[in-house]
């Protein structure tokens, strides 16, 4: 019962981010940079002999079903590192708890996690040859709330971390040495 519940909350949590890039993808904001992704949709509409549109809607699509991912993994990946350093996690830590639980109203600070550029590859095939190849950069920065959650200890490190949090985050798209603020969000997620 209780890998049940697990699935749940990582479906859940999956979901959310999910819902986030898709709200994202059909902004003003991300639809202001097609021309970024327009050699990859040329080229799918003359290979596969579709429309650009087509081609669009699938690039797309392979942004709403992969980026999620990287976003989770990403945002808990680079938040341990930070959560090691707060008072409450360095305390648990030197009296060699397993596990801290964090409650509503413990006051647990806001953790700021470095800016992470998670990159998806665009690949058309034709059978074993790329006809075209391309890599998009996005850059994620924000902060994360511990609501309700429990931080798990191995030695003196938080190696997992599972319950509620709110996210606050920015994503921009890369262009070159610069990136393009494309959506920004505030979410509660249950992380399993």
């Amino acid at each position: 019962m209780k890998q049940l519940a697990v699935t749940k909350a990582e479906i859940k949590a999956k979901e959310a981010f999910t819902e986030e890039i898709q709200q994202m993808v059909e902004s003003r904001e991300f639809l202001d940079e097609r021309d970024e992704f327009s050699l990859m949709v040329r080229r799918y509409a003359g290979q596969s002999k579709t429309t650009e549109d087509q081609g669009w809607n699938l690039l797309t699509r392979q942004i709403v079903e992969t980026l999620p991912a990287h976003l989770k993994e990403g945002m808990i990946t680079c938040s341990l590192e930070k959560i090691n350093k707060v008072e409450p996690c360095r305390n648990a830590a030197d009296n060699d708890l397993d596990e801290l639980t964090i409650i509503p109203g413990d006051n647990f600070p806001s953790i700021t996690f470095p800016t992470f550029y998670p990159y998806l590859d665009f690949i058309l095939r034709a059978g074993p040859v790329d006809i075209c190849h391309m890599k998009k950069y996005f850059k994620v920065e924000g902060s994360m709330k511990l609501n309700e959650a429990v931080l798990q200890f191995e030695g003196k490190k938080v190696r997992n971390v599972s319950g509620t949090i709110l996210v606050s985050a920015i994503l921009s798209l890369c262009k070159g040495d610069d990136a393009v603020k494309l959506h920004e969000f505030e979410k509660e997620i249950v992380l399993a």
